[in-house]
């Protein structure tokens, strides 16, 4: 996993999502869920990996649903296809901003990022309250 500059979180593994068609030429439809596998995380956008070849396009809104440290959030948006391989294809989704849900959903990628990352851990740890007790000794003997 590795944080670059742009807040862009790629995943050594991947996560796991669920994408369904939500509107078309802005009528709604419902779908069954395709799963999806999420290979990064920005704060309103996400790059994935399905075996599916989907339509894009601004006539074509989806719905997401991706598990970050157990829990499930819930977005739309639109799709771009960025690279089709022989047995899938790489999409961005471009989620439409919801105030509430990325501030949650950033906060659980930057614990995400803080557990599986050595780096992270070490950073955070130097930040704990608790720590700075622990180099304090105080001497009472006079």
């Amino acid at each position: 996993m590795m944080l670059t500059k742009r807040s862009k979180l790629s995943l050594v593994s991947p996560l796991q999502g669920k994408l369904t068609i939500v509107q078309i030429n802005k009528r709604p439809i419902h779908t069954k869920y395709a799963m999806i596998d999420i290979l990064e995380l920005e704060k309103s956008q996400f790059t994935f990996e399905s075996p599916l070849i989907l339509p894009t396009g601004d006539e074509v809104i989806y719905g997401f649903g991706v598990m970050v440290s157990s829990r499930m959030f819930h977005s739309v948006g639109r799709i771009e296809l960025l690279n089709e391989k022989e047995d899938s294809c790489i999409y961005k989704a471009v989620i439409q901003p919801n105030d509430y849900v990325e501030s949650e959903m950033l906060y659980e990628i930057n614990q995400l990022a803080t557990l599986q990352n050595k780096e992270f851990v070490k950073l955070t740890k130097s930040y704990d309250p608790d720590r700075i007790f622990d180099d304090i000794i105080v001497d009472y003997m006079c």
